[in-house]
This record gives C-alpha cells, sequence and structure tokens, in this order.
C-alpha cells in the first residue's frame, strides 16, 4: 500500500540530516517495500490511507520537515501505478520493475501492515533524532 511505502520513507527520514537525503532515502526504499509481501487496495481506499498517513506526518512534523519529504519520496513511484491504472496500461508496460512484474507475495491479512505502520507512526512521533 502506498501509505505503508510513505510512512515508513518518513521513518526512515528520521536518520538523515536533510530534507534532500530523506526524499532520496524515502525514494529508495520503495523498491525492498514492493519485494515484501503485501496486499494493495483499490484506488480510492489507497488514496484516503495515502492522505491520512500525510496528514498525519504533516501534522506530527510539518510539511516542510525531513519525514514529509522522507515519505512524499517514498510514496512517490507508485504515481506510476496510479496513472497506469488510471490509463488501462497493462503492468507489463510500467517502468519500475517492481511495477512491470508482480512485485513480492500477496497476503490476504492487512495484519502485518498495520503492525508495521502503527511502528512507523511510532517512530516519526518519538522526540529526539535516532542515534
Amino acid at each position: 500500500m502506498v501509505s505503508i511505502h510513505a510512512l515508513t520513507g518518513a521513518a526512515l527520514a528520521r536518520l538523515c540530516r536533510t530534507r534532500t537525503q530523506a526524499f532520496a532515502l524515502g525514494f529508495a526504499s520503495h523498491l525492498p517495500c514492493d519485494l515484501a509481501p503485501h496486499r494493495d487496495l483499490e484506488v480510492p481506499q489507497e488514496a484516503l490511507l495515502l492522505g491520512v498517513a500525510l496528514g498525519l506526518v504533516a501534522a506530527m512534523k510539518g510539511p516542510n520537515s525531513k519525514e514529509f519529504l522522507g515519505a512524499m519520496g517514498a510514496a512517490a513511484p507508485d504515481i506510476e501505478n496510479l496513472i497506469g491504472r488510471a490509463l488501462n496500461i497493462p503492468d507489463a508496460r510500467l517502468l519500475l520493475p517492481t511495477h512491470s512484474a508482480y512485485h513480492g507475495r500477496e497476503i490476504r491479512s492487512l495484519r502485518s501492515q498495520v503492525a508495521l505502520a502503527l511502528g512507523c507512526l511510532a517512530a516519526v512521533a518519538w522526540p529526539g533524532r535516532p542515534r
């Protein structure tokens, strides 16, 4: 789910010194997250959850924070999926390797993704910089 990408990027951004590094690390985190077993939802559900995730990060850290930019960087590659779905482009014609071929193993339960989301939110909310 794109919201999980965003929250993972926000949590990883805490390890960065600059917003540029945070965006880049978030973007780079997209591939390994795509390879992990997960379940994708329909576009309206994905959009709603992404909005909630970005809203929470912005409320906690601010829209100009490195955490917010890490979240945006991690979610950015899924713009390709959104355009592909909107224009009925087959997955095989998408550019990113984890989008053009089946990526990861699909799972039925969302429990692991919810747990990851909560863990990432806790990491974003944690005061101070990680050591």
